[in-house]
């Protein structure tokens, strides 16, 4: 089985689409020479056959010599086993470099994307990595199959060329002016079709990006009847992409037509010459038959010739995407190799903090946010988790913009309830890590209520879950978010609502849980949920009001509903759930 190369810490060379081919073709150094030997053979010893031939009428059928026949004959079966053997070969070489590359591809995007984190803009880029991710990849694999049949084809056309010479001096540099001629010609049209796929790559990335745009949010946009507006948007957008692609579908239908049409000339040129020379006893029957054959093989080769610049420019094409997203710098302190700054290691030292909000969270504690703008919530919880570089949040001390984001990610975990699960099994998504024990799991499973939905699958952890959780509900997937997180065992674990989709009577119970687990066992480790739930708000240890964007109240749940009136309407005191314990 062919295995994919590693890519090493330094990645491929990128600074141009040229160069990040050529470091493709570099990882897969003995594939792509053996590759490109065995289409060599494949296609010389086919351009070989019209010669055997023509060698097989003039000495053994004109001569009436049967033993010549055979010979030639046997000749000609040698070479069509070369080539049924060279073929198969350089087929399977051919697929490998493809998927190799396609592999290496999507993990320098995805390597680069994870490392760029919210450097990575949110439009122009966002919807490049859109169209990398579903087409540039392939496309570039596609180029570099091709690569090797286009080197195969001069090779064949060049040996064709040398035996014409041989046997026909004029007829030989007939072929030497023609072909080219004919292919640069066809070449121009390669520049138009270049122009017109890059355009609409580029439309086509963009609309795919308004489009997730309106996916996600249709309910806001249905809010504010605001879904017309959007349509006629994604309407133009539509618009430009169907007359790019009407350009690329005309640039690609000229191509396709002289990619037809000049193997055809140089048929006709060919052949009507061989027969003029054979009508003046300059050549033999055998040669005539010859120069046919090698002027009707010659369509093959130049045909791979020109499909395959063909896909080596939609190749380029999409390696110039590629290329201009893994250029995209990260800003100051984003990059998880730089190491400036410091933090205390040892957990329960440092202190979360966020000056613009007046928000801080000590270490070791089980803390509420109460937010009076709902909206401000997740805003605020994903400041403080360095998802979004504005106001000025620190870690023991230090700006989290002067941290790299290997120890912020580390040490500061946010959980939303869009997060999202993937197909596999319940433990793999729960402790993706795996080196979570199953007591472990269990315990986290417990603190989350969650231990009922495990309980009832038929193989417990080890149950398959689709992607997405698509088989379970919206309160179970949010318990199993709140599981995932807890094992994650993150210095501070940020949780946005994380239990407005379950049951009141859950809730109280996830909510005691929390508490308990941080009085006992949670040594180090703080949770903070953003919540309005007077079930949470009564079991944290402390809780934080927030209202126009500052902390204005600290304390008990208590503590603050007897101070604080706007804060008794923001909670809803008068509709507390009554849980019996």
């Amino acid at each position: 089985m062919q295995r994919i190369p590693a890519l090493g810490p330094e990645g491929l060379d990128h600074r141009s689409a040229a160069r990040f081919l050529l470091a493709l073709v570099g990882k897969q150094k003995a594939a792509t020479l053996w590759g490109a030997a065995m289409s060599t053979v494949w296609m010389t010893s086919q351009a070989l056959l019209p010669l055997m031939v023509g060698l097989a009428i003039d000495r053994g059928i004109a001569e009436n010599d049967s033993g010549e026949v055979v010979r030639w004959s046997m000749a000609v079966l040698l070479l069509g086993l070369i080539r049924a053997a060279t073929g198969i070969a350089f087929y399977r070489h051919s697929i490998i470099t493809r998927t190799v590359s396609a592999s290496l591809t999507t993990r320098m995007v995805t390597r680069h994307v994870t490392r760029l984190g919210a450097s990575l803009p949110r439009r122009r880029d966002a919807d490049d990595l859109i169209a990398t991710s579903t087409s540039d990849g392939v496309a570039i694999g596609i180029g570099l199959l091709y690569a090797g049949r286009i080197m195969g084809s001069v090779a064949a056309i060049t040996a064709v060329t040398v035996i014409m010479l041989i046997i026909s001096v004029p007829l030989g540099l007939l072929v030497l002016v023609v072909v080219p001629v004919l292919s640069g010609l066809t070449g121009l049209l390669l520049r138009p079709l270049h122009r017109n796929q890059d355009e609409y790559r580029s439309l086509q990335g963009r609309l795919a990006g308004r489009a997730i745009d309106i996916a996600s949010g249709l309910r806001v946009l249905k809010g504010v009847g605001g879904e017309r507006q959007f349509a006629a948007r994604f309407r133009a957008d539509s618009a430009r992409l169907r007359e790019a692609d009407v350009g690329v579908a005309r640039a690609e239908a000229d191509f396709e037509a002289a990619r037809v049409l000049v193997p055809g000339l140089v048929t006709v040129v060919v052949t009507y010459s061989a027969a003029q020379f054979a009508l003046d006893q300059r050549l033999t029957i055998g040669e005539v038959v010859a120069f046919y054959g090698f002027a009707t093989f010659l369509t093959l080769p130049l045909t791979d010739f020109m499909e395959g610049m063909s896909q080596v420019t939609r190749g380029m094409v999409a390696a110039r995407r590629v290329t201009r997203l893994l250029n995209v710098k990260p800003r100051a302190g984003s990059s998880p190799d730089e190491t400036a700054g410091t933090v205390p290691w040892t957990r329960g030292e440092a202190l979360l903090g966020d000056s613009a909000s007046g928000l801080s969270v000590p270490p070791s504690t089980f803390m509420a946010v109460a937010c009076a703008d709902p909206s401000d919530a997740a805003e605020l919880a994903r400041r403080l988790a360095r998802f979004e570089d504005s106001g000025e949040p620190t870690l023991g001390g230090e700006p989290l913009a002067s941290l790299p984001v290997s120890v912020v990610r580390s040490r500061i975990l946010l959980g939303l309830n869009s997060d999202r699960f993937f197909a596999g099994t319940l433990r793999e998504e729960l402790a993706p890590s795996g080196t979570i024990d199953t007591a472990a799991i269990g315990a986290a499973l417990r603190i989350a209520s969650a231990t009922d939905i495990v309980d009832a699958l038929p193989d417990g952890l080890d149950s398959p879950m689709t992607g997405r959780g698509r088989t379970f509900s919206g309160g179970q997937l949010q318990r199993l978010r709140l599981a995932r997180a807890l094992l994650a065992d993150a210095d501070f674990t940020l949780l946005v609502e994380p239990t407005n989709a379950v049951d009141a009577y859950t809730e109280h119970r996830i909510a005691g849980n929390l508490a308990a687990f941080h009085a006992t066992h949670a040594a180090g480790r703080s949770t903070v949920v953003f919540t309005l739930s007077p079930l949470l708000l009564q079991q944290a240890h402390h809780v934080a009001y927030v209202a126009e964007g500052r902390v204005v109240a600290t304390g008990t749940h208590d503590d603050i509903l007897a101070r604080h009136s706007a804060y008794r309407t923001s909670v809803g005191r008068d509709e507390v759930p009554r849980v019996r314990k």
